[in-house]
């Protein structure tokens, strides 16, 4: 196990409330891309300003964990595998929140938006979204048996291929009708697919830490 009683389970108790800030965004994300589908603009404003909320609430956390594993020996001997660990973790709100703000920012014509937000996008963002939400059981074992913890990493992985999936699929069909868009809605709602795509890479990233961390000996 990477933690045990007493400190460790501080520091666990302090990622989890991270990574259920970073969630808590990632979900709001969620919401907003509902309601754009449903073309309900005012809902997905609001939702818009969860997800900036959530991602400042999770910075904030983010520094003040950052702040107490410099300042402590205890976890000196794994301190920049956890601090890098926890970037990844804080890269997935940043990225929910700039995927948000690509869509939200210049207003994509309706009839485009309806057209783009089909079942192969939903899908990509719940799958995405998932991804993400994986990384909590992840590290709720990390005061487990390796062997669990492994278990849970596979999890992320497993969902971030199946987001990748969708995301090249998302690509194919965005190209296809290329033609009926005009190209700044195209480059728009291209950055918009790799920014979605940056939640499901920066949680597995942190997953993969976490099997370094393992590898070198801490559990």
């Amino acid at each position: 196990m990477l933690f045990a009683k007493g400190k460790g389970s501080n520091m666990q108790e302090l990622l989890l409330a991270h990574a259920r800030l970073v969630i808590q965004c990632v979900d709001s994300f969620n919401g907003m891309i509902d309601a754009l589908c449903m073309l309900d603009f005012e809902r997905a404003r609001k939702f818009e300003d969860a997800v900036d909320r959530y991602e400042t609430e999770a910075d904030n956390v983010h520094k003040d964990a950052v702040t107490q594993i410099c300042k402590g020996s205890f976890f000196g001997y794994m301190r920049e595998d956890l601090l890098q660990m926890m970037e990844m973790v804080d890269s997935v709100a940043d990225s929910a929140k700039e995927a948000a703000r690509s869509l939200m920012w210049r207003k994509v014509p309706e009839q485009i938006l309806t057209k783009f937000l089909n079942d192969t996008a939903m899908n990509y963002v719940k799958e995405s979204a998932r991804t993400a939400r994986a990384l909590l059981p992840v590290l709720e074992s990390l005061s487990m048996k390796r062997d669990i913890v492994i278990e849970k990493v596979r999890v992320v992985e497993h969902l971030e291929e199946s987001a990748d999936v969708l995301k090249n699929k998302l690509f194919q069909e965005l190209y296809s009708k290329a033609d009926e868009y005009d190209t700044l809605t195209v480059l728009q709602l291209k950055e918009f697919i790799d920014l979605t795509d940056n939640i499901a890479d920066k949680a597995e990233d942190a997953s993969d830490i976490i099997l370094i961390m393992l590898a070198k000996g801490y559990s």
